[in-house]
């Protein structure tokens, strides 16, 4: 039987825990529910840590009574279900991220058992690192390190990704030509004499596809054509009724978004045509940015712009002749953030809509990374608030609604913060153009968010204006209109 000694006072911890009673004052409880976020946290590194060690000592035990070398492993990973409470298949999993965390991630399992971030960023680093070799995913882990803390678990995925494809990206679009390949359909039947059809799709076409049936059932919400249906039930309507064949209205179009260098998008620039890319200029072969999915291949971004059939066919040289809409988006050379535009509007629509949608990417309510839904004024019309990039920022519906509950505030910060209040991730907001808010609860906690750079912005340490570059290499490249 297991004494104190052995387990490291963990179960007088448990019990701790379980006794635990809720503060009296507010502020207090959130800064338990802080503390135990952090212990969870902590505890799924101590889970992965003890399971790998589990392992080892097991294969050893294994090995001395000469167990054969093709079995070895085997019902080790069903003692941990047992001991978890967890199904084989998912404890198999776990000890496959655990073995990560120990051999090639240790930086991401420190963050993990220090409890700065929580498990399910782990995983998403874990999944998306893990076709890598050792070496480059050691490589990615190093670079992750320092920014995983300040990141929720969609970013973290995002940003894992994104230096993935940045380490091989042969291989990435090697894997995404494959899973191209694997595209299908099937269906699956569901209780209540219902179904599900599944469809696993390249992500330019699933995004084209689904916006196509948010965009006609919006219409027709305007128009009183769902008589009386919700969203979602005249969206699977309308998606029986395309599948069909059933006659309708032509569909409204359907706008992909796709952030991507100038280098990327034609292989080189006017000044370094044939030679590495400079300091200050994207990756030809690194990542871009759909709207919607995050990080892909700059092999299946030139195939969109060029609307190739096969999605990886096109040579830079043949997205040249595409004949394709190109949006200018401004950057800030040394920080990478979008700037800003100036229309003097009461509704954040038209262009200075889709300028914040491509700054803050996704929700600005910190680790909240749900889609944006509105374009919210931080300081309200209603109290004198402007209209512009400025005072905007893209939240999802749920907190469009929450900061209006009392006691909810959000401002805009400029210049050094105030001495004292830390952000989300306990630090100041980046030097230079920057745009971050500020979020104070009703118990007083303060949280900032601060835009990221925009996807794939090419930065310069220089401060030189990139847009005459772009502008220039656009005109003489491209025979296309700047749309409005």
């Amino acid at each position: 039987m297991a004494n104190e000694e052995q387990t490291g006072g963990l179960d007088q911890l448990v019990q701790g825990v379980a006794e635990l009673l809720s503060a009296a004052d507010d502020f207090d409880k959130i800064t338990q529910l802080e503390l135990l976020q952090q212990l969870q946290n902590a505890t799924a590194g101590a889970i992965a840590r003890v399971s790998a060690d589990f392992e080892i000592s097991q294969r050893d035990e294994q090995r001395r009574q000469q167990v054969p070398s093709r079995e070895r492993g085997r019902g080790i990973a069903d003692q941990i279900a047992l001991a978890r409470r967890i199904s084989p298949a998912q404890a198999s999993r776990d000890l496959g991220f655990a073995r990560a965390m120990r051999r090639d991630l240790a930086g991401t399992g420190r963050l993990l058992s220090t409890g700065q971030i929580n498990e399910r960023a782990a995983q998403a680093v874990h999944r998306e690192t893990d076709h890598l070799e050792p070496t480059l995913r050691r490589q990615v882990d190093g670079e992750l390190v320092g920014a995983l803390p300040r990141l929720g678990v969609r970013a973290a995925a995002n940003a894992a990704r994104r230096a993935a494809l940045a380490a091989d990206p042969d291989g990435a679009t090697k894997r995404a030509t494959k899973a191209a390949a694997d595209r299908a359909v099937w269906f699956k039947p569901q209780p209540d004499g219902m179904c599900k059809i599944v469809a696993f799709l390249p992500a330019p076409e699933g995004i084209a596809a689904f916006g196509a049936l948010k965009k006609d059932t919006a219409a027709a919400m305007t128009t009183g054509a769902i008589d009386g249906r919700t969203r979602p039930q005249a969206m699977a309507d309308l998606f029986v009724e395309r599948l069909t064949g059933r006659p309708r209205e032509a569909g409204l179009p359907v706008e992909v978004q796709l952030v991507m260098g100038t280098d990327q998008l034609f292989g080189d620039t006017p000044d370094t045509a044939g030679s590495p890319s400079p300091a200050g200029q994207s990756d030809p072969d690194g990542p871009a940015w759909l709207d919607g999915y995050g990080p892909i291949p700059a092999a299946m971004a030139r195939a969109i712009i060029a609307g190739h059939p096969a999605l990886f066919g096109p040579t830079p040289v043949e997205a040249d002749h595409a004949q394709a809409w190109v949006r200018r988006v401004l950057t800030d050379p040394v920080t990478g953030q979008v700037t800003a535009v100036d229309p003097r509007r009461r509704r954040f629509d038209g262009t200075v809509r889709r300028f914040i949608r491509i700054r803050d990417q996704l929700c600005r309510t910190p680790f909240c990374e749900a889609p944006i839904d509105d374009a919210d004024h931080v300081h309200r019309f209603a109290d004198g608030g402007p209209t512009d990039i400025d005072n905007g920022a893209g939240v999802c519906r749920r907190f469009n609604l929450v900061k209006e509950m009392p006691g909810w505030s959000v401002r805009v910060l400029h210049g050094p913060p105030e001495e004292g209040v830390d952000g989300a991730d306990g630090t100041d907001p980046p030097p230079g153009h920057r745009h971050t808010i500020e979020i104070t609860t009703p118990t007083g906690k303060t949280y900032r968010s601060t835009a990221p750079p925009a996807p794939c912005a090419a930065t310069s340490p220089t401060g030189d204006d990139p847009t005459s570059v772009v502008e220039a290499f656009l005109t003489q490249r491209l025979d296309l209109r700047w749309a409005a």
